[in-house]
């Protein structure tokens, strides 16, 4: 079957469906290439899945609690069946309701699917079809990263995605990792009943975050039962009978680890393997991700990379972005748009969440601008105390003499919703003394914003006095 595209997607998730619809709204006739499911990581192995998982454990995990506040709950053995059923009726939803339902009913965009592999810069293979195409955007997204450790072929280890399609959840698992999918992924399965211990080559949690918020956030899972080996170098691994076991070194002391199961979350590789990216001309950077310029151009002429393939941030609603940025230069090369991940605001969905935005003072600093950076205790707003939950923070960095707000860092609950608001200061150039002074809610966690922008204002002499009847 002949296809003649005026633009050639390779992909169909988050990333390569943003780019196609502007594409198509344009009367450009778009044709995407996927080897497997529609919606790409997000919808089939990430975000969907692992949500519906994650927000199920927190309602688990909240039943017993409520014992400690009077609430004679009693919290069952987790029923692995429902549980699975609802995760994947999530994913087929999601799928079919927003991708498939687009793609039906979009004219001019289509799929093929297959595995795509670059013979020239303008030519890629699909099984027997060769598409000629000047125009291409390289959207294949991310896969989980998998280290050479001495051992791990021989074991039946588990990643960030056959971890969310086991049948039920193990008994005991390790994480090699802190980072986002160790921490979501960690607690959701220590609280249905997993016996989880992290291991972390480096020495904090989340390097994307504060230490004052990190290590309140260690504690919180440490309350919860998790365990945490920190330094620590893995040096080998061995299937042992019905485990796996894990030797790993920290400073000169050898330990052993063994649990029924083995995750890596050791981070995002690009999903360009076998794509032939040097047929195409197509440089990249020593870990294998896409190199692009600010309009997100590759090295070779007419052909553009955006979403996870390119590297941080690895989060879908940027890959959206980086992918409309890259599709307006693809439709007028005189439009020159850029995209600014400052302006990008990301959250980690544990419970209570991260969520950030922004510079921090070091950040700021290293940009020539001279900035103040305060944080408050999450014990400070009312609404914490009400919830029963009171370990947390906000953190702001704002810059110096104007008061602009640079940055925000939060572990709070809800702080996912919350961090927009920061999120939307920072755009458009609003201060502390716009966030002091505008009336929040009460009581609200959303109101820590508003007394750590205070205190950053009185801070810089900006304000003086109470600003609310009902400030702390």
């Amino acid at each position: 079957m002949p296809h003649h595209p005026d633009i050639l997607i390779l992909g169909s998730g988050t990333t390569a469906f943003a780019a196609a619809r502007l594409a198509a709204a344009q009367g450009k006739k778009v044709l995407m290439i996927e080897q497997s499911h529609l919606g790409g990581t997000c919808v089939n192995w990430g975000c969907i899945p692992s949500k519906t998982l994650i927000d199920k454990a927190e309602m688990y995990h909240a039943a017993r609690r409520g014992m400690n506040w009077g609430l004679n709950l009693t919290a069952g053995k987790p029923d692995c069946n429902t549980l699975m059923s609802l995760k994947r009726q999530a994913v087929e939803t999601v799928r079919e309701s927003h991708y498939q339902y687009e793609l039906e009913n979009t004219p001019n965009l289509k799929v093929l699917r297959g595995h795509a592999a670059f013979l020239s810069p303008h030519e890629v293979q699909v099984g027997s079809d060769i598409i000629r195409c000047k125009k291409i955007l390289i959207a294949t997204g991310g896969t989980p990263r998998v280290l050479p450790i001495p051992g791990l072929d021989e074991t039946d280890y588990l990643t960030s995605y056959s971890a969310l399609h086991l049948p039920c959840f193990p008994q005991s698992l390790l994480t090699l990792g802190g980072g986002v999918i160790s921490l979501e992924m960690g607690q959701m399965f220590s609280r249905f009943g997993t016996k989880v211990t992290i291991l972390e080559r480096g020495p904090l949690l989340l390097n994307e975050f504060d230490p004052r918020l990190t290590r309140q956030f260690q504690q919180i899972l440490e309350e919860e039962g998790i365990q945490f080996l920190f330094n620590a170098e893995t040096e080998k691994i061995e299937q042992r009978g019905e485990e796996i076991c894990l030797h790993a070194r920290v400073g000169e002391e050898s330990l052993e680890f063994c649990a029924e199961r083995l995750m890596l979350a050791v981070g995002t590789a690009p999903a360009s393997e076998g794509i032939g990216l040097e047929k195409a001309g197509v440089q990249t950077l020593s870990t294998g991700f896409i190199l692009v310029d600010r309009q997100l151009r590759t090295t070779t002429p007419g052909i553009w990379a955006a979403g996870d393939v390119t590297g941080a941030p690895m989060i879908a609603p940027a890959g959206a972005r980086e992918a409309m940025t890259a599709m307006e230069n693809m439709l007028d090369p005189a439009a020159n748009a850029t995209i600014d991940h400052r302006l990008t605001p990301m959250a980690v969905f544990v419970d209570p969440e991260f969520a950030t935005v922004g510079m921090s003072r070091l950040t700021a600093e290293a940009n020539g601008m001279q900035a103040i950076e305060n944080y408050i205790d999450l014990d400070r707003v009312p609404k914490a105390h009400v919830m029963g939950d009171r370990k947390g923070g906000f953190l702001l960095c704002a810059e110096k003499g104007s008061g602009k707000v640079l940055g925000v860092q939060m572990l709070a609950p809800r702080a996912a919703d919350i961090i927009h608001e920061a999120t939307l200061a920072i755009r458009f150039g609003l201060t502390v003394v716009d966030l002091a002074t505008t009336v929040h809610i009460y009581p609200s966690i959303s109101d820590g914003l508003r007394l750590v922008a205070q205190d950053n204002a009185r801070l810089q002499g900006l304000l003086d006095g109470p600003v609310m009847a009902l400030d702390s």
